[in-house]
């Protein structure tokens, strides 16, 4: 596993986004999601790709194991619509994106970065969403998560 601050990725600083919703573009600092949420970011050169491909349907399948992970996906895709959350990226931030990460044109990659801001998945080959899921249920923070969400059911049951 990789490790690197959250700060030292942010040497992009600020990113424009534009959303499909929103013609209007706002900024994007990635730093804005430590300590929120866990970022999953894939590169492909397109929507085709079958190793991007097979983990996008599986995102949309899994969509509530997503959420409460409090992951936030991006898809950054050379030939077709970049996204966050099925909202529009534009190209110049898919550019500063792939840039960052040292992605290069035709490359497929997965990264998983955690609320700490650190790296903790980084592949180029076949990565099944259940794998991710796995990896992070094992981190500390989200096994706390866990364990809290699990203490609140059972007090709400005793109301």
């Amino acid at each position: 596993m990789f490790k690197t601050s959250l700060s030292a990725m942010m040497m992009v600083a600020v990113l424009a986004i534009g959303s499909s919703r929103n013609s209007d573009a706002t900024s994007l600092n990635l730093s804005q999601f430590q300590w929120k949420n866990r970022l999953l970011l894939l590169f492909a050169p397109s929507p085709t790709h079958p190793l991007f491909d097979q983990l996008h349907k599986s995102l949309q399948v899994r969509n509530a194991g997503v959420k409460d992970r409090d992951l936030v996906v991006f898809e950054i895709l050379e030939s077709d619509r970049s996204t966050m959350n099925n909202d529009s990226l534009d190209p110049q931030t898919a550019r500063s994106l792939r840039e960052e990460f040292g992605v290069s044109q035709g490359e497929f990659r997965v990264i998983l970065i955690g609320k700490d801001g650190g790296i903790k998945l980084k592949r180029q080959s076949q990565t099944r969403l259940e794998d991710i899921f796995s990896l992070i249920d094992a981190m500390p923070m989200r096994r706390e998560e866990m364990r809290q969400k699990s203490e609140n059911r059972k007090s709400e049951g005793k109301k």
